[in-house]
């Protein structure tokens, strides 16, 4: 009786790996004709410093949320690049000139949002000033650990540890303290929230003019 049932098993796990190799197989296929599809691409100078170019806003999007990378920079300096390759026949310097006025504004509203609701809890530009570079020195920190995750998690611990420090050592009580850190909290929100709808408004222009 075992043995019948190891003669029906046995069938069933060849068919099995024949299917798995099948499907190895088509995955290897479809795999070569992208890289064939994709490598002239690559060795063309043009469309490789194009390819470097969307590398770079790619790049900008994720560094929107990490205070280490300036998004929005990261944005324009990829649609110069790709412009560049492009001979700026495309996207030429009025639409980067608009792009980097639209990136002035990015970095004056986020700037101007934690500013703002970490002020409205009577904090002083002390303050401020200690939340932007404890927000930046602990992204720096842990990015080397979590490359993403850490430096979002680290540029906000960073900055809520900026407040509480020098709001204690101004006014040497805990509960204002606190109440500084989370305004600072909301600020950082906000602030990304707009910084994000800049960004989007960049790559929209970018994409408008690139594929005209």
């Amino acid at each position: 009786m075992y043995a019948r049932r190891g003669q029906l098993s046995n069938p069933l796990a060849a068919g099995d790996r024949i299917a798995c190799r099948i499907r190895v197989l088509n995955d290897a296929r479809r795999a070569c004709c992208y890289i064939r599809r994709v490598l002239p691409l690559i060795l063309d100078p043009q469309n490789a410093t194009q390819a470097l170019g969307i590398l770079l806003m790619a790049i900008g999007i994720v560094g929107v949320f990490i205070p280490v990378l300036p998004g929005p920079l990261m944005i324009w300096l990829g649609a110069l690049v790709w412009a560049s390759g492009d001979g700026f026949q495309r996207v030429g310097w009025p639409v980067l000139i608009v792009m980097g006025l639209i990136l002035i504004a990015a970095w004056g509203s986020n700037l101007a949002m934690t500013a703002y609701f970490t002020r409205r809890s009577s904090a002083s530009w002390k303050t401020v000033a200690g939340a932007i570079i404890g927000g930046v020195a602990g992204g720096a920190l842990l990015t080397f650990g979590v490359p993403v995750v850490g430096s979002v998690i680290g540029a906000v611990a960073g900055g809520v540890l900026g407040v509480l420090v020098v709001e204690l050592l101004r006014q040497r009580r805990l509960r204002p303290a606190l109440r500084s850190g989370s305004q600072y909290l909301i600020g950082c929100v906000f602030g990304q929230m707009v910084e994000l709808l800049f960004a989007l408004l960049m790559l929209l222009l970018f994409v408008w003019q690139a594929t005209r």
